[in-house]
């Protein structure tokens, strides 16, 4: 075969694998080949078997030339005319008189058949290489003397036109109350009556019905539909499950009525009033199953298919009953399992079957229940119902003559129930029959329609075309009718109307089909729209479109009266009459009226008058009734639809327009009838007039409908009057649609039909009355090949005809229609604005009314990005069926395989789990968790295709799609920009399951580069779990990249698996001052073509990168090192202000890579050791300002000067001068102070490729405009901006750093909800300023008691919170939530961004304060300044230190985003970036390189900064493990430079802290040394301690389960709350490790603290395990930090809620509350508490709190809440858990009362002060810790919930505390009290602390502590803390004394002990002691010295307290 040379260069040369990957090594190298073009074409030739027929020698002869085509006209278009006799043929073409390239279909022959010889045209077209085939002696224009046989009318069928109630006869109107109990004598379980039971009969009856026939009349009904009527079995099930038959579908006799509603003779009555008052009776009749009365003996009832037990009949013979189905031969069974696949059993009592034939259980499926999928759906019983084998002639038979019988008593019709579940041809058989038998008995009218549960046309109309069904009720309607009454899309109408050409037959149309809104099953419309707004209204319009409308309106009982019903099934079967049943009692009609205790049968009723109006309406005006209908309108969203009715004799418009928004809507459109004046008839519209177009504009009124009719008859088409006629597509079911193109809107009736070609006679397809007419013909039984002629005639309203013909060859595309082109490449994106639902059988378990409703919002599909949409569901366990529907209707929907209106997609689930569903509108691909593995590709791509960032596995826009189920998974994107990236497979949405190269579990990334706007297609083999990745045109490695890594003026880093051959390979430095270089046919030129300049070449160095040069850069350990020789005249400043690349190439010239270089080494070698000594930002002297700023690439740098602090007028340019450091800067004058100003800085940046001028602020702004759009020129040391209260406050001195006892608070949490603050200073740094309020109050105490340091969360300028106070959003928190609702989380998360609350973690600008934060009208500039300063001021006066959390770590965006400041001014140098040379982002977001020195300056000089201007006392510092050691001890240096004299602050004093976390792209000392946990050795730098927090705790912070694994202070083992699948045996052991963890945390967590553990022997922390990790990494006690909660993760009351036993009182939930927080107040590092922890402090169970909002960061310092159960915590991070969280949550017992909280602050107090008055608890060195601090009674038998800590205090000069000898410390965690001899303490005496005997509460169970000093023995109890201090003996002095009135008693030596755990008492320490270390202290020695702790006296400390869970703050915020 050829390929056409005119077609090379359009078609894309795709490699599997590329040059570039095999460069990087990921995988192997493909090669590239590319196609030849054969010679041009020189003949073309009819090839086949005719050709012996058409004049040639022989068949299948391509040199044959007389079946040759001919080209006359040189177009490429070959053709030849032939008479082709009668016969079936094959053929194809072939070229050039050889089969060496030729054509057919799809490589095969082309089928022909023909009944009679016939002139036919082949045609090739050279360019597509497309055969088409005509006939040109078809008919042609209309000819009145053959086509008039061919017009037709438009199917009406007898007994339509019909308006009908639907009424459940039980539930409508009791008439004869004799007949409640049905003639049965017992209880309800016997007789089934209960009136006040929903599911039990009600006594409603046909003497009711009767009764009420005025009451229907008065509707406007004219038929009645009555749910089945025969007699069911009484009751079925028991207990909860047992309800009666009153709804009529468990039939035991189908010749009788059921008692409970009557007689025959009664039924008989009724049919003959109702038809005296013209209203017919129709059954609703069952086919297809009876009552439960058949039981299988093995007592099992689930599926059997049977593939796996097929039917055998009674000789053994394995049958297929489909196929056998109405057959005279069927077989006969046994009735057992020789025959079935479980032996089905009919008692005795349950032979009760009438007809008696019914009893035999042989004619029963009996396969057990259906899964609703399959062939269950038509052999499975309907939940337990007994399914009959309706494939049996016998019951086929049974149901004819049962109901012949019915229509013989004067039944109208049926309604025939579930006839999808019943084989077709038993309604072939049963139809025919019954209408004979009708028509028979005197009723030609007999009116048949079946439930076949679809909304889709394609599947419901074979049973009206297929079958003698007379329609079937339309649930397509249903459902559209329903989306656009929500006030959802009108153009869903358009789709549902167009369908009814699937109806358009000759003997059937889409004008009988009976329409519904709502019914016994699914529910009421009322309920249906629930939700909407107006639902009234929305009822009205909903009945207005289905009696205006085709088809026959059906209104189901009580929906007249405005019933809306609690849900589906029995929760819509009201009472019509007065109910007894409490459910329905209590029900809202729709007009807001109770449904109250009387009957319903007002005919005031708003709906009901609206109804009766709409039916007289439509009964007074035939052509609302049975009509035409055409489209006119339909609006682009919600608004009008409007159309035409037109009845074919009357030939007058009545146009029709419904609004369903809430305004009065207008549309214009052409009417069919121009000129016409349209007055109205119903509704409030006002008459108008078409225009000669037909135009008119319509204003229809809100939630209303209007009709108007024409004063004349509709026009002609006149000189528009043509027709064309095309077929289309064969669909699988063999319908071809057959349309004709007729004149635009004018009335037409279009008829259709066809013949074969040459045959005589036509046979009709049907004719369509609209402008758009199409017909369904169907052709699937015909041979493929078969030539047809189709035929249109169309006639227009003067009776004017058109006719044409056209050729169809059936299942081929020859004739007529040009081939589809080729496919384009799969769309990158899917529309991104759908509704998208999953309809199915699961829907009512979700949340919605009913299942199968599209339109409900509770089952609605999120979009994640490009189209795919996803959500997330618990879903119980069961088999489940679904699909994908568009814009909440059923117009558009996918099945399996994204197949449109396709098989439903099934999955199983085992028990209830979460399921994610998947759908990508792109390719219409579905899925869920559930059917197998979301397969993901996360990479480095991932943002440029519309996932919020890069490698997150949860992004399903990246995911591999199966739809075809063979494993082999794909995805296309042409999406991902130029450049190179990596990928990896990962399975369901997380890291878990991953696979990198070849397959590997956590293998390595894949490689790939892409050219940019290419196809790139993913393939994945989920055997071998390979990925191959398929890139069209592949560029060289490195495009879009930074490979290479510019380290010094003279050195570039480069990757080794660039150039496995360095020796053979040659590099050239490119450049291009403005961008834009690009390699092509090997050269390199530059941006718009201009030439490129060779900057210099590079050598490779065999030697190597020295060990100087990886410092700080490790990671690029095993880089090749190339020299640079910089081209003479070239200097390296100019080079770095544009474009550099390097082209790597094989020495004989052929290039391999062509990449970027990363230039922050260069600039650093350049340009850093001199810059870091300039003064950046602002300086003064005296009052002028110089502006400097550091930006060594820019070409030029300006300044931006504003008149005044206005951003937003014309700034003054300001050029500015550059340095030899690469600063710049301007001296100014006295007048720029107080200015707002920006830089405009020219710089090449590499995120765009090319030269911008970047209008920034200042990166060293310390004033700010409001939001940030100005730096302001502003004198940190002018008096204006210090307040009093901050000058003249002193800050509160802490002696040494283990003396800190923090709070952690967010600055606008602290008073935004205080109302003792006034509102205007709520949330702002001047509430801290304030005296008296709540907060401040709530402070004093704690300071008062020892708290000391206040730690506010980031105070920088933060780029995510809007500053403009009045601008911030503010949620609409719905007052009447329910503790455990969603719709709090909702309202917060709707503003979340918007509004003014988020932890701050966001940094814009470092050295200034937070906007948001100050009060309005102190926003801008040193206004901002000054109220920070008296924050600061304010703390300090309350007794509190200030600590400023700071994040230098990462900013919130980089490159050119608006709110990236550094990478504006020095683009590629301040973020870290990965080898190729993208921003990491580990830390959550653009992470900063702060080992580049002018990063880390940044640093140092934010520092000292805020600590010299702003006199702040401490600095935490956010990841700082992504930090270096290097730069952490430079921030110590700079800030102990700082004095009281010269700063007026001593910098030695300052504490510095952090999160010391190893992980990211840092992790394991990856670049550097990092400053994590273990590597602060000596600095006296705090680290979190996560390893307490944890034992306290319990497990992880990141556990899915939160429940699973208790702690310490939870419960663990004492208490275990039956959650947690450990033994008890391995929890006492994790119990006994976490105590352990905890007394190193509470002695420092010191490496080489030495205690015994439950190992049983004596162990140093470093030995003590963690995780896998030491325990112990302190050196001393300051460089660890003591915490059980903090901002991140659950608070440490709602960790208690998880971990805690559920009813655990809440008297012990505050124990445990204070046990938890006593672990860190009472050990020897800094204790740090979160703000509100000693309040009870809820989130409401909320684990990332960053952006909640007001609502769940709520912290009340008026102790009356604690904020527990405000709502499940937002979806985002909590979504997961909330099945889980909504029973806590709604749980009273489980939120505190105000006595409780109190309680809880006042155990607080008591631990704080207990800390600040026991200088023994805060020892201050290792030395001492490790010298006088034990735990007795630790070890291998160490009692559980029980730790006690002992600390010495021996006197002489290391005497710390003169009063005390020691103290002792005991927690029992238990909830038990616990009485145990403390090892080596026998003989000393303890007393209890004054804290505890003078302290603010009284606590009984602390009165239960006892201590026997004779033998050593402490009680402890339960769930408490006991602190004993031994007291000192008096002094003794030389100086004479009274005699002592009591005589001292000596202390007795302790008794003996086999393992001494300390010193014996009488061998004291040598002085002098070791001292602690204080603040500016030279580094301590260490001493040696035993430590004396055995004393005489002691005091007594008891403290309860609870639980805590403290996670390392989100990554991802």
């Amino acid at each position: 075969m050829r390929t056409p040379s005119s077609r090379i260069a359009g078609r894309l040369l795709s490699l599997v694998v590329s040059l570039a990957l095999a460069l990087t090594g990921a995988i192997g190298l493909g090669a590239v080949v590319a196609p030849t073009a054969s010679g041009a074409t020189t003949s073309v030739t009819l090839v086949g078997s005719l050709q012996s027929e058409l004049g040639c020698a022989e068949d299948w002869a391509p040199a044959c030339t007389a079946t040759n085509l001919s080209d006359a006209d040189g177009d490429g278009v070959w053709t030849g005319d032939f008479t082709v006799p009668a016969g079936t043929w094959e053929f194809k073409v072939a070229l050039n008189g050889t089969w060496d390239e030729a054509y057919g279909d799809e490589g095969g022959n082309y089928p022909l058949s023909l009944a009679a010889a016939t002139e036919l045209t082949f045609s090739f077209d050279d360019a597509t290489d497309k055969i088409s085939l005509a006939a040109p002696g078809l008919p042609g224009g209309y000819d009145a003397a053959t086509d008039a046989d061919l017009v037709s009318a438009p199917v009406r069928e007898l007994g339509e036109g019909e308006s009908f109630y639907f009424v459940l006869t039980d539930r409508f109107d009791n008439g004869d109350p004799a007949n409640d109990d049905g003639g049965l004598t017992g209880d309800r379980m016997t007789t089934g009556f209960d009136p006040t039971d929903k599911g039990f009969y009600h006594g409603g009856d046909i003497a009711g019905l009767k009764r009420q026939l005025d009451y229907i009349e008065g509707l406007g009904s004219t038929a009645i539909w009555l749910t089945p009527s025969f007699k069911n079995n009484p009751v079925q099930g028991t207990g909860a499950d047992a309800s009666a038959g009153y709804h009529g579908y468990w039939v035991t006799d189908f010749t009788q009525i059921d008692p409970h509603l009557g007689t025959n003779a009664e039924l008989k009555d009724l049919i003959a009033a109702a038809h005296d008052r013209g209203i017919k009776v129709y059954f609703d009749i069952i086919a297809n199953h009876t009552a439960d009365l058949i039981d299988y003996a093995e007592k099992e009832y689930t599926y059997i298919d049977t593939a796996t037990s097929p039917y055998k009949d009674v000789d053994g013979n394995i049958v297929n009953v489909s196929e056998l189905a109405g057959q005279a031969d069927f077989p006969d069974f046994h009735p057992d399992t020789r025959s079935f696949p479980r032996t089905p059993v009919r008692s005795a009592e349950n032979t009760v079957m009438v007809p008696e034939v019914l009893n035999d259980v042989t004619l029963y499926h009996n396969r057990g229940d259906s899964t609703w999928s399959g062939e269950s759906v038509t052999f499975g019983d309907f939940v337990g119902l007994d399914d009959l084998m309706t494939e049996d002639p016998v019951v086929v038979d049974t149901m004819i003559e049962i109901y012949k019988t019915w229509v013989d008593l004067g039944i109208d019709g049926y309604r025939i129930d579930t006839a999808k579940h019943v084989n077709f041809e038993f309604w072939q058989e049963f139809t025919t029959a019954v209408n004979a038998h009708a028509v028979a008995a005197g009723n030609p009218d007999f009116f048949m329609f079946g439930e076949v549960y679809d909304a889709d046309a394609r599947l419901l109309s074979p049973y009206v075309r297929d079958t003698e069904m007379t329609s079937v009720l339309d649930f397509a309607f249903q459902s559209s009718a329903l989306t656009y009454a929500k006030g959802l899309r009108a153009d869903g109408l358009t789709k549902l109307f167009a369908a009814d050409d699937y109806y358009t037959t000759d003997h059937s149309s889409a004008s009988a089909l009976p329409t519904f809104l709502g019914n016994h099953d699914m529910g009421r419309v009322g309920r249906l729209l629930q939700g909407a707004g107006s639902e009234l209204e929305r009822s009205e319009i909903a009945h207005s479109l289905m009696y205006l409308t085709r088809g026959q309106p059906v209104v189901y009982y009580g929906d007249e009266q405005g019933f809306v019903g609690d849900g589906n099934d029995k929760d819509a079967r009201e009472d019509m009459m007065a109910s007894q049943t409490a459910s329905y009692l209590d029900n809202v009609l729709l007009d807001g009226s109770a449904y109250g205790a009387g009957s319903h049968f007002d005919t005031d009723a708003p709906l009901y008058r609206h109804i009766a109006a709409l039916a007289a309406l439509r009964d007074g005006n035939k052509a609302l009734d049975t009509g035409a209908q055409v489209e006119l309108y339909a609006a682009d969203g919600p608004g009008v639809y409007a159309f035409a009715r037109v009845d074919r004799t009357e030939k007058v418009e009545y146009v029709v327009a419904i609004n369903n928004t809430d305004a009065a809507a207008e549309a214009s459109f052409a009417t069919l009838t121009p000129g016409a004046t349209y007055a109205p008839v119903f509704g409030g519209a006002a008459s108008t007039t078409a225009a000669a177009d037909g135009t008119v504009s319509l204003t229809v009124p809100a939630l209303s409908a209007v009709v108007l009719k024409a004063d004349r008859p509709v026009a002609d088409a006149g000189d528009a009057q043509a027709i064309a006629l095309a077929a289309g597509a064969m669909d699988d079911k063999g319908l071809v649609p057959v349309t004709a193109d007729i004149a635009d809107d004018r009335w037409a009736e279009t008829s259709f039909a066809h013949r074969a070609v040459g045959a005589a006679d036509y046979v009709a397809l049907g004719t369509a009355e609209d402008d758009t007419p199409r017909v369904f013909a169907d052709f699937g039984d015909l041979p493929r090949g078969t030539a047809l002629e189709l035929r249109a005639v169309s006639v227009d309203a003067d009776g004017s005809a058109v006719a044409t013909s056209t050729l169809y060859v059936v299942g081929t595309d020859l004739a007529g229609v040009a081939p589809e082109p080729e496919p384009e490449p799969a769309p990158t994106s899917g529309r991104t604005d759908l509704m998208v639902t999953i309809p199915g059988d699961l829907n009512s378990e979700l949340g919605c009314p009913n299942d199968w409703q599209p339109d409900c919002t509770a089952i609605q599909l999120v979009h994640r990005g490009n189209g795919v949409y996803s959500n997330t569901f618990t879903v119980p366990a069961g088999t489940w069926q679904y699909k994908i529907a568009i814009g909440g209707s059923w117009d558009e929907n996918y099945g399996t395989g994204g197949v449109p209106g396709g098989d439903n997609a099934t999955f199983t689930l085992e028990q209830d789990q979460a399921v994610t569903f998947v759908y990508d509108d792109a390719t219409k691909w579905f899925t869920s968790s559930a059917q197998g593995p979301l397969v993901t590709l996360p990479g480095s791509f991932q943002d440029e295709v519309g996932c919020p960032g890069d490698w997150q596995p949860d992004c399903v826009v990246t995911s591999l799609q199966d739809p075809d189920g063979d494993g082999t998974y794909t995805w296309t994107t042409s999406a991902i920009p130029a450049g190179s990236y990596e990928v990896k497979v990962a399975h369901n949405l997380g890291w878990d399951e991953n696979y990198g190269v070849g397959g590997a579990p956590g293998g390595a990334n894949y490689a790939f580069s892409s050219p940019g706007g290419k196809p790139i297609t993913f393939t994945y083999d989920i055997a071998t779990h390979i990925l191959t990745v398929e890139v069209t045109d592949p560029a060289l490695p490195g495009a879009g990249q930074f490979l290479g890594h510019w380290i010094d003026a003279n050195t570039v880093a480069w990757p080794a698996n660039l150039a496995p051959d360095p020796a053979d390979t040659m590099w050239q430095l490119w450049g291009d001052a403005d961008g834009g270089l690009v390699l092509a046919d090997g050269k390199v030129s530059g941006g718009t073509g201009e030439t490129a300049t060779l900057l210099g070449t590079l050598a490779y160095d065999p030697t190597g990168l020295t060990a100087a040069q990886l410092e700080n850069r490790k990671h690029l350990s095993g880089f090749l090192a190339l020299r640079l020789s910089l081209a003479d005249g070239v200097t390296i400043g100019d080079v770095l202000t544009g474009q550099v690349m390097v082209l790597q190439a094989a020495k004989a010239g052929t290039p391999q890579v062509f990449t970027g270089l990363q230039i922050p080494g260069v600039l650093d070698d350049l340009y850093a050791e001199s810059a870091r000594q300039a003064d950046l930002g602002v300086t003064f002297d005296g009052d002028v300002p110089t502006l400097r700023v550091w930006a060594p690439t820019a070409r030029t740098v300006a300044l931006e000067l504003f008149d005044g602090l206005d951003a937003s007028t014309t700034p003054t340019t300001v050029p500015m001068t550059r340095a030899a450091d690469g600063t710049w800067s301007v001296t100014g004058t006295a007048g720029w102070e107080n200015r707002a100003y920006r830089y405009a800085v020219e710089v090449y940046a590499p995120s765009t490729g090319e030269v911008v001028t970047n209008s920034v602020t200042d990166p060293y702004s310390v004033g700010l405009t409001l939001n940030s759009t100005a730096s302001v020129v502003l004198d940190l040391s002018d008096p204006a901006w210090a307040p009093a209260l901050w000058k003249d406050t002193e800050s509160p001195q802490i002696d040494q750093f283990v003396d800190r006892t923090i709070y952690e608070l967010h600055i606008r949490d602290f008073s935004v909800s205080d109302e003792t603050v006034p509102e205007n200073l709520r949330g702002t740094y001047a509430a801290f300023a304030l005296e008296g309020t709540d907060g401040i109050t709530r402070l004093g105490e704690l300071a008062d008691a020892g708290m000391n340091t206040i730690h506010l969360l980031p105070s920088f300028d933060i780029a995510t919170i809007e500053e403009d106070r009045a601008a911030q959003a503010v949620p609409a928190i719905p007052t009447d939530a329910a503790p455990d609702s969603e719709a709090q989380q909702a309202a917060v998360t709707t503003v979340a961004d918007a509004d003014g609350f988020n932890w701050g973690y966001d940094p814009f600008h470092f050295n200034a304060p937070e906007g948001s934060y100050a009060s309005a009208g102190n926003q801008d500039g040193g206004a901002r300044t000054a109220e920070f300063r008296s924050m600061v001021g304010g703390l300090h006066r309350t007794g509190y230190q200030v600590v400023l959390d700071e994040v230098f770590n990462h900013t919130a965006q980089s490159g050119q985003g608006d709110k990236s400041v550094l990478d504006q001014v020095v683009p590629g140098y301040y973020h870290r970036l990965s080898l190729a040379g993208s921003v990491e982002t580990s830390t959550c977001c653009q992470n900063v390189a702060t080992e580049h020195e002018m990063a880390e300056q940044l640093m140092v000089d934010s520092v000292v900064t805020w600590a010299r201007d702003y006199r702040v006392d401490g600095f935490r510092f956010d990841l700082m493990g992504h930090h270096s050691f290097d730069n952490m001890v430079t921030v110590r240096a700079a800030l102990d430079e700082l004095t009281l004299a010269d700063d007026g602050v001593d910098g030695k004093t300052i504490y510095l802290y952090g999160e010391g976390w190893n992980f990211g792209e840092v992790a394991d000392n990856a670049r550097f040394t990092q400053a994590t946990q273990g590597q602060l050795d000596g600095t006296h730098i705090g680290a979190f301690n996560d390893r307490l927090r944890d034992a306290v705790h319990g497990g992880g912070p990141f556990d899915e389960n939160k429940a699973e694994l208790q702690g310490f202070g939870t419960g663990l083992y004492t208490d275990p709350n039956g959650v947690t699948v450990e033994t008890p045996e391995q929890q006492l052991a994790n119990l006994r490790h976490d105590q352990d963890l905890i007394r190193l945390g509470m002695a420092g967590n010191l490496e080489d603290y030495a205690f015994e553990t439950s190992a049983g022997e004596v162990r140093t922390g470093a030995e003590l395990d963690y995780n896998g990790s030491p325990a112990g990494y302190a050196t001393e006690p300051d460089e660890s930090v003591n915490y059980v909660d903090a901002h991140d993760n659950e608070t440490l009351y709602d960790l208690g809620i998880w971990k805690l036993p559920k009813d655990t009182p809440m008297a012990d939930r505050v124990r445990m509350n204070t046990v938890s927080l006593g672990t860190v107040a009472l050990g020897q590092s800094p204790a740090f508490w979160h703000a509100g922890t000693d309040l009870l402090r809820s989130k409401s169970l909320d684990r990332n709190s960053y952006n909640s909002g007001d609502w769940f960061n709520h912290l009340d310092w008026s102790m009356q809440d604690n904020n527990f159960g405000v709502g499940l915590p937002p979806e985002p991070d909590n979504g997961s858990k909330w099945d889980a969280m909504r029973p806590l949550l709604a749980d009273p017992a489980l939120k505190p009362a105000p006595t409780d909280i109190a309680k809880s602050h006042d155990a607080a107090l008591e631990l704080l002060k207990l800390r600040s008055t026991n200088p023994l608890l805060t020892l201050g060195s290792a030395e001492l810790i490790k010298g006088r601090v034990t735990f007795p009674n630790a070890g291998a038998d160490q009692t559980a919930g029980l730790i006690v800590m002992h600390v010495a205090d021996p006197a002489g000069a290391g005497d710390l505390d003169p009063a005390k000898e020691s103290v002792l410390v005991a927690f029992n965690a238990s909830p038990a009290t616990i009485t145990e001899a403390i090892d080596g303490l026998a003989g000393v005496e303890y007393v209890l602390d004054p804290v505890l005997i003078d302290g603010v509460r009284d606590d009984p169970v602390l009165a239960t502590t006892a201590w026997d000093a004779a033998s050593g023995t402490l009680t402890v109890p339960a769930r408490s803390v006991v602190v004993l201090n031994e007291n000192a003996a008096p002094q003794v002095t030389p100086t004479p004394t009274p005699e002592p009135s009591v005589t001292p008693t000596p202390t007795p030596a302790p008794g003996p002990s086999a393992t001494p755990p300390v010193p014996p008492t009488t061998s004291p320490a040598p002085d002098p002691q070791p001292t602690p270390w204080k603040p500016g202290d030279r580094l301590p020695q260490t001493g040696t010295g035993a430590e004396l702790w055995l004393v005489a006296g002691g005091v007594l400390l008891v403290v309860a307290g609870t639980t805590v869970l403290i996670a390392r703050r989100r990554l991802m915020r």
